[in-house]
């Protein structure tokens, strides 16, 4: 097998683009960490993105991406052998690397061997489900008032972002999460923040994130504590879906957290079915 590394995000994307194609819903966060790439390559970070991929016979069978200072991920491959090329070349070019995110068998091959050649521990922080959904429910819309957010939202949307964030990846340092915030702000911008209203109230939020070939992601769902329980974040789910499929995507996706029950369930009403599970893990230092 042999290994290659990109400067260059556009080519890059042309290569593996009919690769990732293959497993669409699997590789959602690739697309979607390339697109933006193409916008700004420091949107992640102020070096320049690792841009790999390997071949076995000219055929690709496995992309990764490092965004410094984040982890390494990881696409979708049905050639596991593909993972110990990989951890090879990074070892031997020394490169130093936060942790790894990814389809869950591969990535547990990834943590395992860069123990046994590396000797460093890792720590698992969080166990998602990559859900892709193509119809909606009708019964889940409901009939509330669904709207972008505006620039007088800013505030609300903001404060239940962090509050998201804390709530769902406590391990995110500070830094990620401002980080979070101003993308956040440049999201609300662009209209891509929606809000379920009840009496005119703000009670749930979702965001149309990052693009697939034939698809759109949704992610930052979220509803106080204190209004759960009542369908909002359902019908908000099911309203952004819906728009978004008569965009003309073929698709919505997103992800969930495993160890959360009642948001998969939500997920599963609206009309989600479940692709495959990703594993996100820290190393620690020696």
């Amino acid at each position: 097998m042999k290994v290659e590394f990109y400067d260059d995000v556009n080519r890059f994307n042309e290569l593996v683009f009919p690769f990732l194609l293959k497993y669409e819903a699997e590789n959602n966060l690739l697309f979607s960490i390339l697109n933006v790439l193409k916008e700004d390559l420091y949107r992640y970070g102020d070096k320049k993105p690792i841009l790999t991929f390997i071949t076995e016979n000219d055929n690709i069978k496995l992309v990764s991406i490092r965004t410094p200072p984040h982890k390494q991920i990881l696409s979708y491959t049905d050639n596991l052998q593909s993972i110990d090329v990989l951890t090879d070349v990074l070892i031997k070019k020394n490169i130093d690397i936060p942790g790894v995110l990814g389809f869950k068998e591969g990535v547990e091959k990834f943590v395992k061997l860069w123990f046994e050649k590396k000797g460093v521990k890792s720590k698992l922080i969080n166990n998602e489900r990559i859900y892709k959904l193509e119809h909606v429910e009708e019964t889940t819309l409901g009939k509330k008032k669904f709207v972008k957010a505006t620039k007088s939202n800013e505030n609300i949307v903001l404060q239940w972002a962090k509050k998201f964030m804390l709530e769902a990846f406590p391990e995110r340092s500070q830094e990620m999460i401002e980080q979070s915030m101003k993308r956040l702000k440049k999201a609300i911008l662009k209209g891509k923040i929606y809000l379920l209203l009840d009496n005119n109230k703000p009670v749930s939020m979702a965001q149309k994130a990052g693009r697939t070939p034939n698809g759109n992601s949704v992610n930052f769902v979220y509803t106080p504590p204190t209004l759960r329980r009542r369908g909002y974040a359902t019908e908000c789910v099911a309203k952004l879906s819906k728009k978004i499929l008569k965009e003309g995507n073929k698709f919505c996706f997103l992800f969930t957290d495993l160890k959360n029950p009642t948001s998969n369930s939500i997920y599963q009403k609206v009309g989600y079915r479940s692709v495959i599970d990703v594993d996100e893990f820290q190393f620690i230092p020696k």
